[in-house]
């Protein structure tokens, strides 16, 4: 495992065990996705009463009620609906997407979403910043806690080997898209953060800024599962 690449995972089995500290003020989860079925990562931001990217686990809406209650579920992007709709429906949060991707939530079938742009102070503390390359709703947000940290949507990912791309076959132009994420990563390493959260791999709770910046230099594609 690469320098920094020390990682928090939760056991999604035990209910008394779903959350774990990243930082302090930061929480996360884990989870089996129900379409792809590949563990994917979620997060509670415990003061600003934030989930982003829930995930639907045994346990998790009483989980995150024990942690203070979710006022808002966060999308980094408009695919990571989830588990949000159980989190809603119990908590009465509101649902926020990029509003480049609030199309998806136009339909009948759809819960409603409010949109955010970019540069925009989604919470107290939490920043939305424009990613975009591999979808126009790709985002980042930064995370004003503690050292500071950084959530991406799908633009970055983790295997056994570190940060990676998504597979080739997720990108219409794999070739262009890669370049866009390189030069969109390199402007979000002048942002104040040590933490590095990703829907698609366990959160970097000390390095992540270097991880991120190293794998800016030498990018590669990871092997999803």
């Amino acid at each position: 495992m690469p320098p920094g690449m020390n990682t928090v995972v939760a056991d999604p089995t035990k209910a008394d065990q779903v959350l774990a500290e990243v930082i302090p003020g930061i929480l996360e989860w884990s989870g089996r996705h129900p379409n792809h079925g590949s563990i994917v990562h979620s997060h509670y931001l415990t003061e600003q009463r934030v989930a982003i990217d829930p995930i639907g686990i045994d346990g998790i809406v009483a989980a995150l009620e024990r942690a203070g209650g979710v006022e808002q579920v966060v999308l980094t992007n408009r695919h990571h609906l989830r588990g949000a709709e159980e989190i809603i429906a119990a908590s009465g949060a509101v649902l926020r997407c990029p509003r480049t991707g609030l199309h998806a939530f136009e339909g009948a079938d759809t819960p409603t979403a409010v949109g955010y742009g970019w540069e925009e102070e989604v919470a107290e503390n939490v920043t939305a910043h424009e990613v975009g390359s591999l979808s126009p709703d790709e985002g980042a947000l930064h995370i004003a806690v503690g050292p500071g940290a950084l959530a991406f949507a799908d633009t970055i990912v983790a295997d056994e080997r570190g940060l990676g791309f998504v597979p080739d076959s997720l990108m219409d132009d794999p070739e262009g898209t890669k370049r866009g994420i390189v030069a969109a990563i390199r402007p979000l390493l002048d942002l104040d953060f040590d933490v590095l959260l990703m829907a698609h791999g366990a959160p970097i709770p000390v390095g992540g800024k270097q991880v991120l910046a190293a794998f800016a230099d030498s990018p590669r594609t990871a092997s999803l599962s």
